[in-house]
């Protein structure tokens, strides 16, 4: 993931008020009068990050900057998938491999399936976006990860919704004999996520993981030949 020079401004503020302190100028000072309500007004969200969204698009952009940097450093899952994907972390975020998950889970009494793009998952973590994740709570067992109407496909069996999204990885495809497939976007290559094949693409490979948490969880890697 390149991060933009916007991006990196997040950075440059120790604290939220200093943040805040910066999007103070005359022009709002002449409009509003008095710079606390101005302050006041920005804490709302207006034309600013709530301070929510502040610390965590902070704490990602540290993580985000540093590829050595994880959301699973220093925490020891126990679920096997979990320890999978903290596996797959680095690589995913570094572009050299690319995750697809795909899982049935049962919240409450409805049964949620889909697939989901790790890497782009990964970037989903500002807490005021909605169907973002909390990568810290997830590795550490506090949350538990499954598909929303954000990812790649997501099917809700008790309300028969559903859901299907490009991203910034994928692109979703469909063919009349082999049924959904996932165009890697780098490389062009496809992902066939046909349980029954015994190819699901080049340079991909899949790996069914059991966990408790779960009904079912299939991991589809893809090396990424970038074309560059």
């Amino acid at each position: 993931m390149k991060l933009t020079e916007q991006d990196l401004r997040i950075l440059q503020f120790e604290t939220y008020e200093d943040y805040l302190d910066s999007l103070v100028d005359d022009k709002s000072l002449q409009y509003f009068g008095d710079r606390e309500i101005v302050l006041s007004l920005y804490r709302t969200g207006y034309r600013a990050l709530t301070k929510e969204a502040f610390d965590a698009q902070r704490s990602f952009l540290q993580v985000a900057k540093d590829p050595n940097t994880l959301f699973s450093r220093n925490i020891q899952p126990t679920d096997p998938l979990l320890q999978e994907l903290a596996k797959r972390e680095r690589p995913n975020r570094l572009g050299l491999l690319s995750t697809i998950i795909y899982m049935r889970y049962m919240k409450r009494t409805a049964e949620i399936s889909g697939y989901i793009d790790y890497e782009e998952a990964l970037r989903r973590v500002h807490q005021d976006q909605q169907y973002s994740h909390d990568w810290q709570a997830i590795f550490a067992g506090a949350a538990v990860l499954y598909p929303t109407p954000a990812d790649l496909l997501y099917y809700n069996a008790r309300t028969g919704r559903s859901r299907r999204n490009n991203t910034r990885n994928y692109q979703i495809r469909c063919d009349p004999r082999r049924g959904i497939i996932f165009r890697n976007m780098y490389d062009r290559k496809d992902i066939h996520p046909d349980p029954f094949g015994s190819f699901y693409g080049t340079n991909t490979s899949r790996t069914e993981v059991p966990s408790a948490l779960y009904e079912q969880v299939v991991l589809y890697d893809h090396v990424v030949r970038k074309n560059y």
